[in-house]
């Protein structure tokens, strides 16, 4: 069998979606156990992670933000408000929309979880040289879709660079 046949064979240990699959157990695993003690799930800490970075904002940012679907995170923000979490008000760009704000208590148990998320991450990356962590830091940002750094674009294969030139004449 050639190189070219052999490389068309599907592996698992060759598939991204099997290997970001078992990755993304390995960090379920590894967050959730940093987080039980706190009494968090992963998606209520994201959400008062998404929260510390931009608090007030409306629960369709928060989709967006986290990747939580909406009627799961309608669901949990009820559910955090009522343990007194986060509050719910009414947002000031739009009076149909409510805007989701860390309370004095969520603020302290996203401070007091973060440190055990950040040790899991470390956990998970130990194993990678530096250069290595920022690699897959920067992959799974262009593979989630959450990319914005505009200074180092992702390198385009030459034929989307020609295609785009072809547009602009």
């Amino acid at each position: 069998m050639s190189k070219q046949e052999m490389s068309d064979e599907f592996t698992l240990a060759r598939s991204v979606t099997h290997l970001l699959h078992r990755a993304q157990q390995a960090a379920v695993n590894e967050s959730a156990a940093a987080l039980a003690d706190k009494g968090l799930t992963i998606r209520q800490f994201a959400v008062l992670a998404a929260l510390n970075d931009d608090d007030g904002q409306s629960q369709s940012s928060l989709v967006d933000v986290t990747g939580i679907d909406r009627s799961t995170l309608a669901d949990m923000v009820s559910r955090m408000e009522k343990t007194g979490l986060v509050q719910r008000v009414k947002s000031k760009e739009d009076a149909r929309a409510k805007a989701v704000s860390l309370t004095d208590a969520g603020r302290a148990a996203f401070k007091g979880a973060a440190p055990d998320v950040m040790a899991a991450d470390e956990v998970l990356t130990e194993e990678l040289r530096k250069s290595r962590r920022e690699s897959l830091l920067l992959s799974l940002s262009v593979i989630s879709g959450d990319y914005e750094d505009e200074e180092e674009e992702p390198r385009k294969s030459k034929k989307k660079k020609k295609k785009k030139k072809k547009k602009k004449k």
